[in-house]
């Protein structure tokens, strides 16, 4: 390849750290997007009338606060107070109806043309179509479900697309931290957006609840600018890399870049167990995760009586806390690959046993909290923290066990895995339909627990990080395979060859 002279701003800053950066921030406003609902619609929607005595019942509200809310002189009914528990849950879970349908021609497409533009353009359509929710939410919430679906629609490309970039951008010693600082923002994304919106909904600002769209929308419009101006497909394409980068980057990836691309292996794809076993893990992920992102600041407000600034604010730091871990996990992981005294299996599989486990067991826990608000609280930051570990966990896996179709395997997984997306919240509805209760609210904790534990176990069992035969090209199969017969003359390359 020939690399360009190299912009002085490239000497100090590498091109892989632009790309991280950009994409970190991608997924901020991705995951703004997805979660400013949750305490938007707080606002959007307001409180029903408190004159049901039934209120005080297995609740966290007492005789006096039940009385110091109906005297609020500076209540306001919300815009779009006829929407019910059901219509909330609908509306909710619109946004994930779109996103699981874009998921896996996403990564197809991106592995064969590149993810710059589809990832850029994703976040486009989502902020043009955040500065329209607030106008189609006022015409019909029938049209307000229709832009959150288009929404997800557009968003649910960034996983794969994504992967497939990380894939090319990133060494392998570097591929932990690289993928978790991208897919920390995310996280971040939450925990700026809910504190946010319940500043930006408390106020007069832009009329109050419709100034959060608004705000996210001009902000996704002007990264998409940066983003198309400093962003490049790959390495090879980037004009201003310098030579010592680009071939720290290329030097432990596979061979041939610049071929063509050979047809995504369906069949070994689809009979393959390690595949099931990430789906379901993501599955499982998903919905202990959507559960808590969607419904946390309704839990805050309707059972432990926390106000709208509040909620937003105590919603936001498990996502804080979540990101740090990442972070710091991220960083071992990698560690601990270069020396080599550690396997990958060994390093996926006790992060994400980590991070599954660890918010099972607070979930149980602030169900047995109650009204307990600090306990709750902690608990809450607390799961999400060590969920952290899921980034370099089974997040990571994707590239590891197949770094030519990352793109495709995530999104397969992603696609399934956020189904949760549209049925936690309706099964949640279904649990509290009846009331508000703390009783009721514990079915959905403890529903949450028993699903991460069990795609827990899935993983640790039947999942793998080590590269599958198909994961890469027959040319890089034949040279892969003839590495480790160089290490272990016993290894038969002629049969794995022959099966390709």
């Amino acid at each position: 390849m020939d690399i360009k002279k190299s912009h002085w701003i490239y000497s100090q800053i590498p091109t892989r750290f632009v790309f991280v950066f950009f994409s970190f921030f991608g997924f901020v406003l991705a995951y703004a997007y997805k979660v400013v609902l949750s305490v938007a619609i707080v606002s959007m929607a307001g409180e029903k009338p408190k004159t049901n005595g039934s209120r005080l019942d297995d609740t966290c509200w007492t005789n006096d606060s039940f009385s110091a809310s109906l005297a609020k002189s500076d209540h306001k009914v919300g815009e779009f107070s006829q929407w019910d528990d059901h219509t909330q849950a609908i509306i909710l879970g619109a946004f994930f109806y779109g996103y699981i349908i874009t998921q896996l021609p996403a990564g197809n497409l991106a592995e064969k043309f590149g993810g710059k533009w589809i990832f850029g353009g994703s976040i486009l359509v989502a902020a043009i179509l955040s500065l329209l929710s607030p106008m189609a939410a006022r015409v019909s919430y029938v049209l307000f479900i229709a832009v959150r679906i288009g929404q997800g629609l557009a968003l649910g490309v960034l996983f794969p697309c994504i992967n497939a970039m990380i894939s090319r951008w990133m060494p392998k010693m570097e591929r932990s931290r690289g993928s978790t600082l991208v897919f920390t923002g995310s996280p971040i994304g939450t925990v700026i957006t809910l504190p946010l919106a319940g500043v930006l909904c408390d106020s007069d600002f832009l009329d109050g609840w419709p100034s959060i769209f608004y705000v996210l929308g001009i902000a996704g419009c002007v990264w998409f600018v940066l983003w198309a101006l400093l962003i490049h497909e790959s390495p090879e394409s980037h004009p201003y890399i310098t030579t010592e980068e680009y071939e720290y980057i290329i030097s432990d990836q596979q061979q041939n870049r610049n071929k063509k691309r050979s047809v995504t292996p369906w069949k070994d794809i689809w009979t393959s167990v390690p595949v099931y076993a990430l789906i379901i893990t993501h599955f499982g992920q998903n919905w202990g995760f959507l559960t808590i992102l969607t419904l946390l600041p309704t839990y805050f407000e309707k059972v432990l009586n926390l106000e709208v600034k509040n909620n937003a604010l105590m919603s936001a730091l498990p996502y804080l806390c979540q990101a740090i871990v990442a972070w710091i996990a991220s960083f071992i992981s990698d560690k601990l690959r270069q020396r080599g005294t550690v396997s990958i299996n060994v390093i996926r599989k006790t992060n994400n046993t980590i991070a599954f486990m660890g918010p099972a067991l607070c979930l149980i826990g602030v169900a047995f909290a109650r009204c307990n608000t600090t306990l709750s609280i902690s608990l809450f930051i607390l799961g999400m923290g060590l969920n952290g570990c899921n980034y370099p966990g089974f997040n990571s896996t994707h590239v590891d066990m197949a770094p030519e179709y990352s793109g495709t395997l995530m999104g397969i997984t992603n696609s399934i895995g956020n189904i949760p997306g549209f049925i936690a919240p309706l099964v949640a509805e279904a649990f509290y339909e009846k009331g508000h209760t703390l009783t009721n609210w514990s079915y959905v904790f403890y529903l949450s627990a028993v699903i991460y534990i069990i795609s827990a176990l899935v993983y640790i069992v039947f999942a793998s990080a080590e590269l599958q035969t198909w994961g890469i090209s027959r040319e890089e199969t034949i040279q892969f395979n003839k590495e480790k017969r160089f290490k272990n003359p016993e290894y038969n390359v002629d049969k794995v060859v022959n099966n390709i």
